[in-house]
């Protein structure tokens, strides 16, 4: 028996990794779950809305297409070499669990990031300096951001990098809105944790905070807006 066309196993890796992904994100958020109540979400701002209108049907549908029916979208593949795509599908891969490790800390004082009124609202959050927050202030961003380039580069298809990259840019332009509302919140703790943790790029060697104990806790406004 032959070995299976690369192209196919990479396509197999593809759909099986954003299977994983979705499943293990719903059952974490299953298992943190609060009680349902009626909320009133924030809607992004009007260059954000557009943006998102024209890049995410884009994305989705590249990879739809490059799941169930790749001749369709053959003429913008990307020639990438086959290892440079297995090392992406390594990158891919090790980054899913790290999103999850990050969610997990979050636990069951996960907050929307658009859900502006609900984290005001909310009195029993407490700032997450534990886990990934040791080391990165928004860990969820980071592994999210990471992950949808490499998946597509894993794909190797224009149609799923280009929408990727300009959707990265857009998220990331909300972070520092974010992080003033953590600010509001949380004054001259998150101040002092902001000084000593890295907001995108981990640090390998955290800053220690005299007097400051890990605490776990905290909203997804701390960075985890996708």
């Amino acid at each position: 028996m032959g070995l299976m066309p690369t192209e196919l196993v990479f396509r197999l890796f593809f759909i099986a990794a954003w299977l994983v992904f979705i499943g293990s994100l719903v059952w974490v958020r299953v298992k943190h779950r609060r009680p349902l109540r009626v909320r009133q979400v924030a809607r992004p701002s009007r260059p954000r809305a557009v943006a998102l209108a024209l890049f995410a049907p884009f994305w989705f549908s590249g990879m739809i297409l490059y799941a169930i029916y790749p001749s369709a979208i053959a003429s913008l593949s990307i020639p990438l070499p086959v290892w440079f795509r297995c090392a992406m599908a390594l990158v891919a891969a090790s980054t899913i669990p790290f999103i999850n490790w990050s969610n997990r800390a979050l636990g069951k004082n996960w907050v929307h990031a658009l859900d502006a009124a609900t984290f005001r609202k909310r009195k029993d959050q407490v700032l997450v300096t534990s886990g990934p927050y040791r080391y990165i202030r928004n860990p969820i961003y980071l592994g999210s951001f990471v992950l949808v380039i490499a998946f597509a580069l894993v794909a190797a298809n224009w149609l799923l990098l280009v929408p990727a990259l300009f959707l990265v840019g857009l998220v990331y332009r909300q972070i520092p809105n974010e992080e003033a509302m953590l600010l509001e919140r949380f004054g001259d703790e998150y101040r002092d944790y902001s000084r000593c943790t890295p907001r995108l790029i981990p640090s390998l060697r955290p800053k220690g905070r005299a007097g400051t104990k890990p605490r776990v806790g905290g909203s997804r406004t701390q960075g985890e807006g996708l």
